[in-house]
């Protein structure tokens, strides 16, 4: 069962119905049963799986007309069901390991007479698991050793084949079975794929063609297994090479330094000889170039940008993610329709006249861009706003390289072609505050000498954090070398819009924890050491963070020199993840808090697994580890307030704020 909240429990199955598999996932097969057994194909079906393995497999009892369809042949049989499964999965929104990977056929019904059904003609699981189980667990094995000898041969042979051909093998062994059918139009996510099995899809194309495929390009909604082939294709034989994670720092670093991060690795000769010479953009921005418009904070950035450009005539060009620029304004627009009629009426009103929408990717040779819109932006940007970003707090730093460091690159040399453009740079806070056994980096000191060594490990956000350090070292060199004029700001925590409803960071650590809270109906009694009676939670409200950035970055005139803030909430004012759990509950949710942390987690996590799967999919279980011990309570935040832009007024009722900019000095 799960229990809801406080005194409410829901039944999920029998417990010989549940098992856990070797990824820590639960599944529920009498439920799988009943979803499979729509197929047209399907009579009867006994779904299959042990905590060894991360899959499961199935006994398929076909209707008498899929046996006449198929004439007989298993294996085509064996592809139509694998087929029908994927639609049905789909339809009810299941995850990739809720799918039998492989089947038994069998020709016999399961009946009362051969003892597999019991009176009531439910399948009697032991008895099954006593007839079949040593058949399922010969195919778990012949299985993984069919999909071992895939992979290898992929790894030895692909490269000799049509890349569309081996692209799509390789999703198909690695992530759906040998049965299922892999089209060139399928998305890696749409197959099951996630962040970590696009690290090991990564690696596998990168050993079959010697080409590193970026992690965000694979995940991308935006892109399908063609669009995967077609990059690969690109950067095979004689085409230019682009730096690397090991061209820069070198194969298999272990810690990466400053020193390596030469803006000439990245940026060609030319441009940097004659990018001190060029002429400078001056007065306030007419023409704005934003990255990752489509996010969270980005779609922020762009209205904000919108309403300053819009009373001088101004213009705003967002790069985003799609095949053209019509699917790339879809997306955007996408964004900002999350339920607010106001929001979509200001957006709409703002960007009718006013901003231009191009398909890109920061990770491609100039943003993807051919090279008539490349040189037409060269010409006519004022200001880069780079708040683009693979934003991924599991992976390591190698596989954030090619999005947050090279896109980083890529907008610095736009930057320094045709006239020097003043460049914002989307930080982190985290950069500030990595190293624990050393004091937060203030605003003031050059990042390349402050902290010229970080550590390539698999700590939690860390790599995350280190391609941030690598984009401001990248910066402070184009500053040095050629006098680019960059704002950079380390943002902490962004919380939901203090006016429009709706609009919600869902995958961030905020609100999986707040939902996960609601969900399960329990909370510990502090989520700090002792009483944390002076903790302090350190986010801004997203509306904040936007016009703090176009304000100081570029929105009140020219920026000159290299300017760092820290974008946090240094207030000492109690206000802590207990105090918003506090809220939650005089707002009428039944939340019961749990003395003992360890107990409270543990039941935590069941509770979360026990999620159905619309929910589970937005709850903590991801960053779960982050709250396995209370918190240290710290007191206002952690980063230097000098030079910060701080939020400041009184609490009211609602527990919400009211902002300002306030108290800003540069560096």
């Amino acid at each position: 069962m799960a229990e809801l909240e406080p005194d409410r429990i829901a039944i999920v199955d029998r417990r010989k119905n549940v098992l856990k598999l070797s990824q820590g996932e639960f599944v529920a097969t009498s439920r799988l049963e009943a979803v499979f057994a729509a197929s047209p194909l399907v009579r009867q079906i006994f779904v299959y799986g042990n905590s060894e393995r991360s899959y499961l497999l199935a006994v398929v009892v076909p209707t008498p007309d899929a046996l006449r369809e198929t004439a007989g042949d298993e294996r085509e049989l064996k592809r139509r069901l694998s087929q029908s499964f994927q639609a049905l999965a789909k339809e009810v929104g299941l995850n990739s390991y809720e799918i039998p990977r492989d089947f038994l056929i069998e020709t016999e019904p399961f009946s009362q007479a051969n003892g597999l059904l019991s009176d009531h003609r439910k399948l009697l699981w032991p008895k099954l698991v006593e007839r079949y189980g040593r058949r399922l667990e010969q195919l778990y094995a012949e299985t993984a050793a069919r999909e071992t000898e895939e992979l290898a041969d992929i790894r030895r042979a692909g490269a000799d084949q049509p890349v569309l051909e081996t692209v799509q093998r390789a999703a198909r062994a690695l992530l759906a079975g040998s049965a299922a059918e892999v089209t060139p139009e399928a998305r890696f996510r749409d197959l099951g794929g996630d962040s970590l099995s696009a690290v090991q899809f990564s690696d596998l194309l990168r050993d079959t063609f010697g080409v590193r495929v970026p992690v965000d390009v694979l995940v991308s909604p935006a892109y399908d297994l063609r669009h995967v082939a077609g990059y690969i294709e690109t950067r095979r034989g004689d085409a230019p090479q682009r730096p690397t994670f090991a061209s820069v720092h070198g194969e298999g670093a272990v810690e990466v330094h400053a020193k390596d991060l030469a803006l000439d690795r990245f940026i060609d000769a030319r441009t940097l000889d004659e990018a001190p010479a060029l002429p400078r953009t001056e007065g306030e921005p007419r023409t704005v170039l934003l990255t990752g418009a489509s996010g969270y904070l980005g779609r922020f950035l762009a209205l904000e940008w919108l309403e300053r450009l819009a009373p001088a005539g101004g213009r705003l060009i967002a790069v985003v993610r799609g095949k053209d620029a019509a699917a790339a304004r879809r997306r955007l627009d996408a964004a900002f329709d999350s339920g607010d009629p106001e929001l979509v009426r200001r957006y709409e009103e703002l960007a009718a006249d006013r901003l231009e929408v191009v398909a890109g990717d920061m990770a491609e040779p100039r943003l993807g861009l051919d090279e008539g819109t490349w040189n037409r932006l060269a010409d006519e940007v004022d200001l880069i706003v780079h708040a683009g970003a693979l934003v991924n707090h599991v992976l390591p730093y190698p596989h954030l390289f090619d999005a947050n460091v090279v896109g980083t690159a890529e907008l610095i040399r736009l930057a320094l072609i045709r006239r020097i453009k003043p460049f914002t740079f989307m930080s982190s806070v985290a950069v500030a505050t990595a190293d624990p056994d050393r004091p937060a980096l203030d605003e003031d000191s050059d990042i390349r000498t402050a902290m010229p060594v970080r550590p390539v490990d698999g700590g939690y956000a860390g790599g995350y954090a280190t391609s941030k350090w690598a984009g401001e070292v990248l910066l402070r060199e184009a500053h040095d070398l050629c006098g680019l004029p960059v704002t950079t700001f380390r943002s902490n925590m962004i919380l939901a819009h203090s006016t429009y409803g709706g609009q919600l960071n869902v995958p961030d650590m905020f609100s999986r924890l707040l939902f996960s809270v609601l969900a399960t109906g329990i909370a510990p009694r502090s989520f700090y050491r002792g009483d944390g009676a002076r903790a302090h939670y350190d986010g801004l409200p997203v509306d904040f963070t936007a016009a703090a950035v176009a304000g100081l970055g570029g929105g009140g005139g020219t920026p000159a020199g290299y300017r760092t803030y820290s974008l946090v909430n240094p207030n000492d004012d109690g206000v802590s993840l207990d105090t918003v759990v506090d809220w939650l509950a005089a707002a009428g949710h039944r939340i019961e808090r749990v003395d003992d942390h360890a107990d409270w987690y543990a039941r935590f996590e069941t509770a979360m697994r026990a999620l159905p799967e619309q929910q589970r999919q937005y709850a903590a279980l991801p960053i779960l580890h982050a709250f396995k011990e209370p918190e240290e309570p710290v007191a206002g935040s952690p980063s230097p307030p000098s030079g910060s832009a701080r939020p400041s007024g009184p609490a009211r009722s609602t527990g919400m704020r009211t902002f300002r900019v306030s108290h800003v000095n540069s560096s």
